[in-house]
């Protein structure tokens, strides 16, 4: 009995849909329509934008208290982060179906081939699941630490604070009244906002994930090939050897069509999302130096936590595109005939052209890069907290 990987992938990546429908952004569906919830969730963003604003202003320009601002930007980036990627996938919904249908193809027909292939379809999916899980745990956290926080501190202080950093115009906020307006308004926020961001996040993480998935069949391919070369002379079938030097010819072009899409997709999207995490990296711990923000500890982990998954997301589609360099030039690629070696060639100029993930083409998205930005994150964070005392 073939063992349906193919479902299992689905079954969890529908996981994540439902919660793209509360957003009324299931872009996969291909008759998805903008509703009227999309519109909604439009509106609410652009609303928690605007009021930010406002209260920034009022904090420096009329109050002159400059703590409004940095408690301000601490959670003005989640929501940037979250509009970037709606518009994102709103303006780009074919490319995240076709990603989805590359996966899904992959999927179904490899689950038929040999036991080879099912392990490395096994460790794909438990690679996106386990990436997932850990994403939806931080989300969930963090969201009952911000939005209860208020609520443990009314408790242990007899004092209201709020669950997020802004406020409406003409309302007046020591009232029972705009407290609660005020709070509901931000619940909502938090909801959407954060679960929102989980969705974009979820599908960058399953979609980039699947390069290493294409990267080992690959290299399966390449395996297969070599026995084939192996072979004694008399033996060897040079039909069948140039038949998989065509299938893995055919397979490369379409890791390198699958990797640009996926880099292409989310270009934009991870450079709002490291810009806004910078900034709001360096504001939270300020922010708890200053102990202005009781919920600042949490949502700092939060931020990190994302900004240290993304870099190591391309971190996996660098190694990934070196791995495909090393392959081609390891193959038995001097049993072939002088046109087949041509094809080898082509193959490996493009895969040492080929460029991994970035910060919207100004530094490579990996790891390396998260270690300069981390110091940096330290050295602004003091340059700051100087300036305010």
């Amino acid at each position: 009995m073939t063992t349906k990987y193919s479902h299992s992938f689905l079954k969890l990546f529908n996981f994540t849909r439902n919660f793209s429908r509360m957003c009324g952004a299931d872009l996969i569906r291909e008759d998805y329509k903008m509703t009227a919830l999309t519109w909604f969730i439009i509106a609410v963003v652009n609303g928690a934008i605007a009021f930010t604003f406002y209260t920034m202003y009022v904090g420096v320009a009329i109050n002159h208290d400059w703590t409004e601002l940095l408690k301000c930007l601490c959670m003005f980036g989640t929501g940037v982060q979250g509009y970037a990627k709606l518009v994102n996938g709103l303006l780009r919904p074919e490319m995240v179906r076709f990603i989805y249908r590359e996966i899904i193809g992959m999927y179904t027909v490899y689950e038929r081939k040999t036991a080879n292939y099912h392990k490395l379809l096994k460790e794909s999916i438990s690679l996106v699941k386990k990436l997932i899980v850990i994403l939806l745990i931080s989300v969930i956290l963090v969201s009952m630490a911000i939005i209860g926080t208020p609520a443990i501190y009314k408790m242990m202080f007899n004092e209201r604070i709020f669950i997020m950093p802004f406020f409406f115009p003409y309302i007046d906020y020591k009232t029972d009244f705009g407290y609660y307006l005020t709070s509901l308004f931000h619940i909502i926020c938090v909801i959407f906002g954060i679960f929102g961001n989980f969705v974009s996040d979820s599908w960058c993480f399953a979609f980039a994930a699947h390069i290493p998935l294409l990267k080992n069949i690959l290299q399966a391919k390449f395996r297969e090939l070599d026995e084939l070369l192996q072979e004694k002379e008399d033996a060897k079938d040079f039909k069948q050897v140039a038949i998989k030097l065509y299938e893995i010819f055919k397979w490369h072009q379409k890791y390198q069509v699958f990797c640009n899409t996926v880099k292409e997709l989310f270009f934009w999207v991870i450079f709002v999302q490291v810009a806004t995490e910078f900034v709001s990296i360096v504001c939270t711990i300020v922010c708890i130096f200053l102990g202005i923000w009781p919920a600042a500890p949490v949502y700092l982990v939060y931020s990190f936590v994302l900004f240290y998954f993304h870099c190591a997301l391309g971190n996996l589609v660098e190694t990934s595109n070196d791995d495909v360099i090393l392959m081609i030039y390891d193959c038995c690629w001097y049993n072939l005939s002088v046109s087949q070696q041509k094809m080898l060639l082509i193959m490996l100029r493009e895969s040492q052209q080929a460029e991994g993930m970035s910060i919207g083409g100004i530094a490579p998205l990996s790891m390396s890069t998260a270690l300069q930005l981390t110091k940096t994150f330290y050295t602004f964070s003091m340059m700051l907290r100087q300036f305010l005392n």
